[in-house]
C-alpha cells in the first residue's frame, strides 16, 4: 500500500520594506551637495538651511530630526571625502581697534541745550483741624 500525499506550499509575497527616514534623508543630502557643487549656495549656512527645510517639507519630520539627520550624513560625506568642507564659515574680519572707548570726537555728539530748572510749586496748606 502506498500512500501520497499532496502537499501544496503557499507562499505569501512579502509586502516591500519601505524605505527608511534617514535612508530619504541622505538622497535628499546628496542631491543637494550636487547643486552645491554647482554652485547654487553661497555659503555653508545656505545650504545646510535649504538642506533641512527640504528634509522637514519631503519627510515630514522636525527641525530638530531634520538637522540628526543632517549631521550623519555630512559625517558619512566627510569620512568619504574629507575635501568637502561643510563646516562653519568663517569669521567676518573686524575693523582693527584704535584702542579708545567710546565714540570719537564730532562724530554726531551735539551739545544738549541745558533745561531750564522749573520752580518748585507750592506747598499745600494743611486745612485747620482744631475747629
Amino acid at each position: 500500500m502506498t500512500q501520497t500525499t499532496d502537499t501544496t506550499v503557499t507562499t505569501t509575497a512579502a509586502a516591500p520594506k519601505a524605505p527608511s527616514k534617514k535612508s530619504l534623508a541622505l538622497a535628499i543630502f546628496q542631491a543637494k551637495m550636487v547643486e552645491r557643487s554647482q554652485g547654487l549656495f553661497a555659503s555653508n549656512k545656505e545650504f545646510r538651511a535649504a538642506t533641512l527645510g527640504a528634509m522637514e517639507t519631503d519627510l515630514g519630520v522636525s527641525r530638530a530630526s531634520a538637522s540628526t539627520m543632517y549631521n550623519a550624513a555630512k559625517k558619512d560625506a566627510e569620512a568619504i571625502d574629507a575635501g568637502v568642507g561643510l563646516g562653519r564659515d568663517p569669521k567676518k574680519v573686524k575693523a582693527p581697534s584704535t584702542g579708545k572707548r567710546g565714540r570719537p570726537v564730532g562724530s554726531k555728539n551735539k551739545a544738549k541745550a541745558e533745561v531750564a530748572a522749573v520752580a518748585p510749586a507750592a506747598e499745600p496748606v494743611a486745612a485747620d483741624a482744631t475747629a
